[in-house]
């Protein structure tokens, strides 16, 4: 079955020190990521045109799995909303003090 890897480069607000958002990513929100089975990951750029910058990227099991817990026009579904429980919503609100510009983009995993 083909995963999807979701793709989220984003923009630290101005004064956030990376290191708070790399300790908030892995302590508190890539383990919700888990309870979904989507494993995260940040890198950030080494070079290029986002030198210094952060992604995310999701790897997400199935095409289905989006699905199944986000509704299409964005935010969780019942589904997505009782597996992350109520931590999930003040969680996203402790990220967007600290990131800004969450535009993903999904691919589809090809020969699978």
């Amino acid at each position: 079955m083909a995963k999807i890897y979701s793709v989220v480069p984003l923009e630290l607000l101005p004064g956030v020190k990376g290191e708070n958002f790399e300790r908030l990513w892995r302590e508190e929100y890539a383990p919700l990521g888990l309870k979904l089975g989507w494993k995260s990951f940040v890198p950030k750029a080494d070079r290029g045109e986002r030198t210094g910058r952060y992604a995310v990227i999701w790897e997400v099991p199935s095409v289905a799995s989006p699905d199944r817990y986000a509704q299409p026009a964005g935010g969780l579904s019942e589904e997505g909303l009782r597996a992350l429980g109520p931590t999930f919503g003040p969680l996203g609100e402790k990220l967007d003090r600290l990131t800004r510009d969450w535009v993903f983009t999904d691919y589809v995993e090809l020969g699978k």
